[in-house]
């Protein structure tokens, strides 16, 4: 994680006091989270993220922790650092600092690898132009720049309606790499069976010329392309995504995950891209401390 980042979530935690006192709450309640206690679970299964870009192999994925904190303002959950700042009994409007989830691609032990969020999103349309299947093997990879985890500021916007959750999020990348912007959009249904929990979700994410130019682009003289060069626009994503949970005793539970992104029509183009989606699973168990 770059040391920016690192700095912001701290710099965020020491202007909001995190000292907030814990108050009952009763396990029977549905969705009743302990404010001022944190919540940490460690999963072990099996389960792989593919790698749309070339000569990068697909992603493993053996250990997830999970780790949450909710207080009276300020809540973490997993990668997510955040302050509430208006709510009620459903809505919630909160600052938020996350990071940007596409250097995972470039980057193997990326502590993104370490989670399983995904952006939510749905694609525009196909872009017509010119294949990009004769630039990939002119690609020399170990020449590509490097591509860092930005981090992103913005406000997140959360309401929930009967069993459906939905999430907007307005973000900014301050961490100077690309300056891009995104936004987010989810659907979030929950299905209750005994102690089985479904979550299936599905939205869109829009990502800013600037964000897709800096992961995806190509710029002259870049990996070896003789010239070539490549300048997505902005573009939209698609997911859809499916969550299982089963609670076996207070410290054990089973877990399944399922992802489909469709990439947006300006990651596809890209000559360092050689596929048109990113799939996600991993099933496993795990234990709560």
């Amino acid at each position: 994680m770059n040391k920016h980042l690192i700095q912001a979530w701290l710099l965020l935690l020491g202007c909001f006091s995190v000292t907030a006192m814990a108050d009952d709450c009763e396990s029977s309640a549905e969705g009743c989270v302990e404010i001022g206690k944190w919540q940490v679970a460690v999963a072990v299964g099996v389960g792989v993220r593919t790698n749309p870009v070339i000569d990068n192999d697909d992603i493993p994925l053996y250990v997830i922790p999970q780790i949450s904190y909710n207080g009276e303002r300020v809540f973490l959950q997993n990668l997510d650092l955040g302050y509430i700042l208006f709510e009620d009994d459903t809505r919630q409007f909160n600052l938020l600092l996350t990071p940007s989830y596409d250097q995972v691609f470039f980057r193997r032990w990326d502590v993104n690898n370490f989670v399983l969020s995904e952006n939510l999103l749905s694609d525009p349309g196909p872009t017509f132009g010119p294949s990009t299947d004769a630039y990939h093997k002119l690609i020399d990879t170990d020449q590509l720049r490097k591509r860092r985890m930005g981090g992103l500021a913005g406000f997140e916007y959360n309401h929930q309606f009967n069993k459906v959750d939905l999430q907007l999020h307005a973000l900014q990348e301050f961490t100077g790499y690309h300056d891009g912007q995104e936004v987010r959009i989810a659907l979030a249904r929950h299905f209750l069976a005994g102690k089985h929990h479904w979550i299936l979700s599905a939205g869109a994410i829009w990502q800013s010329e600037a964000v897709l130019d800096y992961y995806y682009g190509i710029r002259e003289g870049e990996g070896g392309t003789l010239g070539y060069r490549y300048n997505p626009g902005s573009g939209v994503s698609g997911v859809a995504r499916l969550d299982w949970n089963y609670r076996i005793n207070e410290r054990w539970s089973l877990n399944f995950t399922t992802a489909y992104r469709r990439l947006a029509s300006g990651i596809r183009r890209s000559p360092v891209v050689n596929d048109d989606k990113v799939i996600t699973s991993f099933i496993g168990g795990a234990y709560h401390f």
